[in-house]
Order: structure tokens, then sequence, then C-alpha cells
């Protein structure tokens, strides 16, 4: 019986301390997913000023609106992405 409780004791530890080895994968999607933010956050400039030029009816005033609002949204994408980077080894 002694020999039983300790196996199940030393089950028990064994378990308690290797759930955190489970949540590996999770800061290296968080590190992955920062990377691709940063690399693809200048195509919002594109997406932006193609869209403005759709939308709008005289291009001379839409397309710079487009080209400052996808400034904006690429700048936003961007400090999202390295905040992801930076932080990656902190799990949510």
């Amino acid at each position: 019986m002694k020999n039983m409780l300790s196996f199940l004791v030393a089950a028990v530890v064994t378990v308690v301390f290797a759930v955190p080895s489970f949540a590996y994968p999770r800061p290296v999607e968080k590190l992955k997913d920062g990377v691709i933010a940063v690399v693809k956050s200048p195509l919002e400039i594109k997406d932006h000023a193609m869209a403005e030029a759709k939308d709008g009816s005289f291009l001379p005033f839409s397309l710079p609106a487009g080209l400052l609002k996808g400034s904006f949204y690429m700048a936003k994408k961007m400090v999202g992405g390295v905040l992801d980077i930076v932080t990656f080894p902190i799990d949510q």
C-alpha cells in the first residue's frame, strides 16, 4: 500500500509540473503572427488606397485620402505586430 501511495504521489507531481509545458505552441504562434503582421503591414497602404480610389468620385482627393488612411492602418498593424513579437514569451 505504501508503494502504491508513493507511486500516485509521484504521478500527481509529474502531471502538475508537466501541464505548463503544454502551453508551448501558443507563444510560438504569437511570435509567428507578430512577424507576419509586421511583414504584411505595408500592404495596408495599397489596399486602402485602391478602396478609396474605387469608392471616391474625384480621384485627386480620394487617392491621397486612401494613402493617409492606409498609412494609419499600416502603423497600427505594425505596432500591434511589434508588441506581439516583444511580448511573445508572456502567454495571454
